[in-house]
Order: structure tokens, then sequence, then C-alpha cells
């Protein structure tokens, strides 16, 4: 009970865990902020963000600011005692919902106390107001858990507290991809006191309007596709142009808005010139079934926007080429923990869990794997010294294995690309052209 109640104060093992959080996370994603600048996070706030990427969305918020926030999450991870331990020590509280019984919905007026205490600290909350994780760029309509805690702490405590709810849209180039780029949109901040005037008439009424704007604030922040039917083409014409202007190294505030544009633009298409649309979701589809039968993603359609493709191929194969010994060093020393984490991931079924579970496990098994190995390696060669240089190498090692690896990829996918450009060039430039009119 102590860990709860002592929620909100800043902890110095959380501070540490964090510290060692933070630095693997930015090596995993190429995280770019948008609006970060204005955000307060000295100040009770809920910051409500869109969820798509199950435990990597939370840490991608937690990345974000040095700070200690606490986030609410579903009750039933709670069940375990061990593991709600734990999460009480990551700052995570439960929140309960009808699936769980009607008989544990009392326990959310637990729940909003501590919620309470940790705003009027001046400890920030964030939320996933969706309530759970889809692998899809769209914002999904939204729980009323938020609006509920936010509309209790304004109009149910004695000092009538204000609160700013602040979005955040989370948008990914790549859910599991290591080295992929993560852009993350801070939105201008929603007070719940503009709704006093609905509340004090109709509750429900003022529920209903605070939740759709803020959903409208989070379609704003993030890459909403709100067509089905749209989605396969936008999903496409958007990534071909991120890849495009990531080589040009176009601002991610402009490569963001110009994403959003497209989405705009092809939805525009599909209810006021179907013929149109139909002509770009055709070359839509050929080129993604043609892409899947040569083994190419389309961000490794990279090399057909770079100047000199001869050069950088050239320079790929020189690098693998003269780094290939490391690279078999770091096989070499990391096949153990390797072997573990990827045995998990396929005992996994959501795939949206996959590079949490990945990058979770990497950061707890490998360090331990590591000091294990260096601890044998001083034993037989009778040197801690060079048993200590042994185990800082370790680290750089499985981080240069990604990396080659990714190198590599590109690599073979870029001679794919030009080898196979003539089959795929009509719809590739059918696209393009789209988008760059």
């Amino acid at each position: 009970m102590k860990s709860k109640q002592n929620i909100e104060r800043n902890s110095l093992k959380y501070y540490l865990l964090k510290k060692y959080v933070d630095f693997c996370f930015r090596l995993f994603y190429k995280v770019r902020y948008i609006n970060k600048e204005k955000v307060n996070t000295r100040e009770g706030s809920i910051f409500a963000c869109n969820h798509q990427n199950a435990l990597m969305d939370a840490l991608a918020i937690l990345t974000s600011f040095t700070w200690q926030p606490v986030f609410l999450a579903r009750a039933d991870i709670f069940r375990n005692k061990t593991v709600a331990r734990i999460l009480q020590f990551l700052k995570i509280l439960p929140v309960y919902r009808i699936r769980d019984g009607y008989d544990q919905l009392a326990n959310n007026q637990q729940v909003f106390d501590q919620t309470f205490t940790v705003l009027k600290n001046g400890t920030p909350i964030a939320m996933f107001p969706e309530g759970n994780h889809v692998g899809i760029k769209n914002v999904r309509s939204l729980k009323k858990g938020l609006a509920r805690i936010a509309f209790s702490y304004r109009h149910e405590t004695s000092e009538r507290n204000d609160l700013k709810i602040i979005p955040v849209g989370l948008n990914y180039d790549s859910y599991h991809e290591p080295g992929s780029y993560l852009y993350i949109q801070f939105g201008e901040p929603i007070m719940i006191s503009d709704y006093d005037k609905e509340y004090t008439e109709n509750p429900a009424k003022a529920t209903n309007l605070f939740l759709q704007d803020l959903r409208n604030s989070l379609k704003h922040n993030s890459l909403h596709i709100e067509n089905e039917e749209v989605y396969p083409v936008a999903d496409l014409v958007t990534k071909l142009y991120g890849v495009q202007v990531k080589v040009q190294k176009v601002n991610s505030l402009e490569i963001l808005q110009k994403q959003k544009d497209i989405i705009f633009e092809l939805e525009t298409e599909f209810d006021k010139n179907p013929e149109e649309f139909k002509r770009l979701s055709h070359h839509s589809d050929s080129l993604n079934k043609k892409l899947q039968h040569h083994k190419i993603n389309p961000e490794h359609l990279q090399i057909l926007f770079v100047k000199n493709k001869a050069i950088r191929i050239f320079l790929q194969s020189a690098f693998l080429l003269v780094t290939l010994p490391l690279y078999i060093y770091s096989i070499i020393n990391n096949i153990i923990p390797v072997y573990l984490i990827n045995r998990i991931t396929r005992l996994i079924k959501d795939p949206q869990f996959k590079s949490s579970v990945f990058f979770v496990g990497s950061i707890l098994i490998f360090p331990f794997i590591h000091l294990i190995q260096a601890l044998i390696l001083s034993i037989i060669i009778s040197s801690w010294q060079w048993g200590l240089v042994y185990l800082l190498s370790l680290p750089f090692s499985f981080w240069f294995k990604l990396k080659w690896e990714r190198i590599w990829r590109n690599y073979i996918s870029g001679i794919r690309v030009r080898k196979n450009f003539a089959k795929i060039r009509e719809h590739f430039q059918a696209i393009k052209e789209f988008y760059s009119s």
C-alpha cells in the first residue's frame, strides 16, 4: 500500500532505470519531436496518446522528458501479485472495466483518489484513451475513463482544480524495425474548465463533447486514415513520401504535415473523383504485390531517390566487407541472448507486442547473459581487466549487429530494386507524381 500512496513522488531507483531505458529506446528508434518545447511537465496534466504499438507507446511518452509520470493501464494485467508490485514500482495504476466484473468497478474510486493526489502533487499522468492498441493509422473511438477522471477532478473536489489535457500523436514509420523513425507530435492543451457550462447542464453531454474534441485533436496530431477503402493506398503513398524526404532531410513537421495532406487528398479523390482514385488504387495495389513478390520493403525504395546510386551501393558494400570480422564477432558473442529473445518472441501471438517483447527482453536478458560471459572469460584467462574490456564490448557488439544487418538488408534490397525497377517503374512513377503535384 505504501508504494501506491507514494506513487506521485520521484524515486531514485526509478530514475536510474529510466536513464537506462531512455538510452536504449533512442537506439531502437530515431525519435523526432514536434512542439515538444511548448510542453510543461512540471504541472499536473494528463497526456492523452493514440495507441498503436503496445508497450512501445508508453515508452515513447516516458522517454520524451526527464520526468516520472504515472500511467494508467487496464486492471487485468495486475492479477498476478508479483507483476502488480512491479507495475506499482513502474508507477502504473489499474483502471477497472466492465469486462473485469461489475463488482470490480467500485475499485475505480480508490484509483481516482490516487490520481487526484498525483495531479495535486504536480505529477503528470499518461493515458491511452482508445483503451487498447491496434497497429493501424487510425484514431479510434475514445473510452470514457479519462473524461471521468478529468471531470471528477474538476467538479468533485473542493478545490475546483483546473486541468490540462495534452493530446499526443505517435507516428511510426515502422512498428518493429530497429533504426526506423518515430515522430511524436504534441498538440495544443485542452482545458477541462472550458466544459464547465456543459457539465453543469448535462454531464453526459459535456463528456461526449470533450471526447469528440480530444479525438479530433489526436487525429490532427496523428496520421489518421478514416476510410478503410482508402487505407491501403494512403498507407503506401505516405510511406513512399517518407522514404523520399529522409534522403532530402526535410524538417519533421513538414514531413508529417505533408503525409496528412496526402491522406486528405486521397480521401477527397475517393469521394469526388472515384475514377482517379481507382487509377491510384490500381497502381498502389500492383506496386505492393510486386514489392512483396521480389521481397522488397517499401522503405528500401530509398535507393531510387539517391542521386549517386552506384556510389551509394559501393560505399555500402565496402562498409559491409570491411566490418565483416566485427559482425562475426558480434554474432558469436550474442548468439545465446539472441536465441532466447527469438524463442520468446515466437510465442507472442499479437504482432504489435513483438517489438515490445524484443525491446524489453533485450534490455533485461542481454546484460545478464553478457555479465555471465564476461565472468566466465575472466576465470578462464585469470584476468578481470580483460574480462571488463570484454564486458564493455558486448553491448556495443549487439548494437553493431543490428546496425550491420539493417545496412545489409538495405544493400540487398537496393540491388533488387535496381534489378527489377523496370517491372515497377510505371506504378512507382504514378504514385510519385501524385504526391509531388
